[in-house]
């Protein structure tokens, strides 16, 4: 009796350290996912989706949930029950964009974390024409002398009508959020502040509009207090862009506007934490 009572103990304890090992998020190797990337095909209207994910075991630690969001809006939220081979894999989907909209992608492991990133749609650059071979010259016959005619009174063309340039705004959302009552722009939204430096770099012709906002709650009372916050986070955005990456002065501008333009109800705490942001409105000039 007292062997059995042993060898039961430890047959308990093994089977506790082998559960312990394989579903403890620090032992089974289980970690966020390390990089999210994202690309658009607009001439197959796809959307494709490289996760960097390592795992030993992929039927119990693998990426669970892979959610879309198109201009803020969730458009599908699929569930995986394992993951392909090897830590990077794609996923990809058929979902129609334009030209300016913009993608969220989260994916979320199911032991342990997830990651965001952010895609701007862009046009496709144009494809060079294959010059044409130029033809052999024909060699006319010499023309037949004519009498001269009476000479005709010249007709002048009118001039063309220069078109004029047309201003193209496209609106991106940044994923910045802040404490309240504070303008410090944190660390970990520095990846999406550059997504702007990007799209500007690309378009050398645009011009970018900072746009900063608050909630609607005012502790001393004066209406003027949420409007020199709002233009303070949005000066630190925009002074973050031209001393770290690059974009001349002269290209951004920074507007404060306060708790107008809602995006959410400022009756609850995570629509009040939503207002809290900064945007950026990109213009560039287009003749049509």
């Amino acid at each position: 009796m007292k062997k059995n009572g042993v060898r039961s103990k430890f047959l308990q304890a093994v089977i506790f350290i082998f559960f312990f090992l394989c579903f403890s998020p620090q032992f089974s190797h289980a970690t966020a996912p390390k990089s999210v990337d994202l690309i658009y095909d607009m001439s197959t209207q796809t959307l494709s989706v490289t996760i960097n994910h390592p795992t030993l075991f992929a039927s119990i630690h693998h990426i669970k949930y892979v959610e879309i969001k198109k201009n803020g809006a969730t458009i599908s939220k699929d569930k995986y029950s394992t993951q392909p081979t090897g830590s990077i894999f794609t996923y990809t989907y058929n979902i129609t964009a334009e030209k300016g909209d913009v993608f969220d992608v989260t994916a979320t492991c199911n032991l342990w974390g997830h990651k965001t990133s952010t895609l701007v749609v862009v046009a496709p650059a144009p494809v060079a024409e294959t010059p044409v071979a130029p033809k052999e010259a024909v060699v006319a016959p010499a023309p037949v002398a004519e009498t001269p005619a009476a000479p005709k009174e010249a007709v002048v063309a009118a001039a063309p009508v220069a078109e004029k340039p047309q201003l193209e705004k496209i609106t991106i959302t940044l994923n910045v959020k802040f404490d309240t009552a504070k303008t410090v722009v944190k660390k970990k939204y520095h990846n999406d502040i550059k997504k702007v430096a990007d799209f500007m770099k690309a378009y050398p012709g645009t011009t970018a509009v900072i746009e900063g906002y608050t909630d609607n709650v005012d502790k001393f009372n004066n209406p003027e207090n949420n409007i020199k916050l709002s233009q303070g986070r949005a000066d630190n955005v925009r002074q973050y862009l031209i001393d770290n990456l690059g974009i001349d002065a002269s290209r951004i501008t920074a507007v404060g506007y306060g708790p107008d333009k809602p995006i959410a109800s400022n009756d609850t705490k995570k629509g009040r934490q939503k207002n809290r942001r900064v945007q950026a409105v990109i213009e560039t000039v287009q003749t049509k």
